[in-house]
């Protein structure tokens, strides 16, 4: 009895149903990795520009002021 039930319409969309879900669930799992790799990575770029930024500023403000000469 359990064959007929599977080999039966309403059988079929039942595992198509469950195989649905799984495949969501994968590319979900998928696509969350890849948010979690671009949010590090992000993550990481702005801390080097910030650090470089302020680096230059620290640089800047640490450097004397160059003689304007009036050429006239």
């Amino acid at each position: 009895m359990n064959a007929l039930i599977t080999a039966s319409p309403l059988g079929l969309v039942a595992r198509w149903s469950t195989r649905s879900q799984e495949q969501a669930r994968r590319n979900a799992m998928a696509a969350c990795t890849v948010l979690a790799a671009r949010r590090l990575e992000r993550v990481e770029v702005e801390e080097y520009v910030a650090g470089y930024l302020a680096e230059r500023a620290a640089s800047t403000e640490a450097a004397p002021a160059a003689p304007v000469r009036n050429v006239s």
